[in-house]
């Protein structure tokens, strides 16, 4: 998972700064409902600017 708080991560896991985090990956069951409908999606000639 990227976009998370690298520098909090470090404080609060690795106060003594020897380890440095790169990646955080979530373990475990998702809960009930965890998953949404896709949103929708432009095709691609919505979006080709070539001519």
């Amino acid at each position: 998972m990227t976009g998370f708080d690298v520098e909090g991560v470090n404080r609060d896991f690795f106060p003594e700064g020897t380890i440095q985090t790169l990646v955080v990956v979530n373990i475990g069951k998702p809960g009930e409902k965890a998953w949404w409908d896709r949103f929708p999606r432009l095709g691609y000639g919505q979006v080709d600017t070539s001519a």
